[in-house]
């Protein structure tokens, strides 16, 4: 950043001087480890706001990096579908000079005659076509000609133009485009007929991919939207509770013999608390979608920062009825990471290991170093999860219950950001579980 600044001093300090503008910031626009550009911020001398709009721009940043990586996706698309049109093209091509499939076929939709390109597109034998009706192979939601057909030319005869599915000797469905030349005095249907399956493939895979990718765009926006509008209250609501607090302790506010405070602020903190955790999992969420993440990194004693964590949640694991245990086989050990999205990661995992594990129960982290590697557990004896569904356990807004039956609330999005933020530190996560039993989840870093 330093260095970008020295650039724009140096070719913009004369301008600078002439409009007698104060020099306030640099920042720079990084999308998934990339310099994209530079936001400069600027005011006239006396004219410096007072308050720190770090925050502020830092968001307009992010919301810079999400505008371009949106552009990204759409030149992404832009060139998958040129793809596409040039495949189309070359298959058109091809089509169009290869041998079509030719026939004669009587009014009452006998065929007549056919050329050898009708047993190999559709797999009949010569006999078998010749032997059958018009009727027989078409697909019955596609027979009504004056439904389908369409007049192409108009000359001393009409050619209809009609597309539909023809049954293939193995009961699968081709897509096939017929031309029918109709000779009033032989009563009878010159036919060609072009296999447009792969066509119709393309055209449902380039409508399905666009489809696609509007609805990641309308779904990443309305994350965003609604995680910054829930956040919004929920401080104001976590403010007040702070100055509730505050009161009670100096004696501004007291406790009577019928209304209990604190009996009521601890729900409504713990409440708050839980979601404001799910809104910042949902922002998380959106910017690791958009690309526009960091990591923090940072020498840190990773066995302090999973103990500190646990420790803090002792109490109100405690206050459920449940026995937590921590346990290390070293005291110290450095690596790179970022404290804070270890703090996530954890935080998700206990309150998963909590809302499976009942009253008396029991749930364990401990912290170990294999070689290079640093190992993290997190162990309960709760409930357990089937065989069947651990393989989606990880996946978002999935949870292994029944949502009807589910004994516990949440979002299903937990675990799918734990998984994303330990693949960030270049790591790894298993879940290992029993029903009945309880389940480890163990990550690496």
């Amino acid at each position: 950043m330093g260095r970008n600044k020295e650039h724009f001093f140096r070719d913009n300090i004369e301008y600078l001087k002439e409009c007698n503008i104060e020099y306030v910031g640099v920042y720079n626009i990084i999308l998934n480890n990339e310099f994209i550009g530079i936001m400069t911020i600027g005011y006239k001398k006396g004219n410096n706001p007072s308050c720190n709009l770090y925050d502020y721009i830092k968001r307009v940043c992010s919301e810079i990096g999400i505008i371009v990586n949106n552009f990204r996706l759409s030149q992404e698309v832009k060139k998958e579908f040129d793809r596409r049109v040039e495949i189309e093209n070359e298959l058109e091509l091809f089509l169009d000079t290869a041998t079509d499939l030719v026939g004669i076929i009587d009014e009452k939709g006998n065929f007549k005659k056919i050329n050898n390109q009708w047993c190999e597109t559709l797999g009949w034998s010569n006999e078998e076509l010749l032997s059958m009706n018009y009727k027989d192979i078409i697909h019955k939601d596609d027979y009504k000609p004056s439904r389908k057909s369409s007049k192409r030319n108009k000359d001393e005869n009409d050619i209809f133009y009609v597309e539909n599915r023809v049954l293939c000797k193995n009961n699968e469905y081709k897509w096939l485009a017929w031309n029918h030349l109709y000779l009033e005095e032989k009563k009878e249907y010159i036919t060609t007929v072009r296999d447009i399956t792969e066509e119709k493939k393309l055209e449902e895979e380039r409508k399905n991919l666009q489809e696609a990718i509007h609805l990641e765009s309308i779904k990443n926006e309305f994350f965003a939207n609604i995680s910054h509008e829930f956040k919004t209250p929920l401080n104001i609501i976590l403010g007040t509770i702070q100055l509730i607090d505050k009161y009670i302790k100096s004696g501004s506010m007291q406790n009577t013999e019928i209304i209990d405070l604190n009996k009521y602020m601890r729900p409504i903190k713990q409440n708050s608390y839980r979601l404001l955790r799910l809104v910042n999992n949902l922002i998380d969420m959106t910017r690791i979608d958009t690309g526009y993440y960091e990591l923090n990194t940072e020498n840190s004693n990773i066995v302090s920062i999973i103990e500190d964590i646990t420790m803090s949640v002792t109490q109100y694991i405690e206050n459920k009825g449940i026995n937590l245990i921590f346990d290390t086989n070293e005291e110290e050990l450095i690596l790179a990471c970022d404290p804070d999205r270890i703090e996530r990661i954890m935080l998700n995992l206990i309150s998963n290991a909590i809302k499976y594990t009942d009253k008396n129960g029991e749930i364990k982290v401990c912290v170990n170093c294999n070689k290079d590697r640093v190992q993290v557990s997190v162990k309960d004896n709760g409930i357990g999860i089937c065989k069947d569904k651990i393989d989606m356990i990880f996946d978002r807004f999935m949870q292994v219950d029944n949502s009807l039956t589910r004994r516990c609330e949440g979002s299903g999005i937990g675990l799918s950001l734990v998984k994303s933020l330990v693949e960030m530190h270049d790591g790894k996560i298993n879940v290992y579980s029993e029903v009945g039993k309880g389940s480890e989840f163990v990550f690496e870093i």
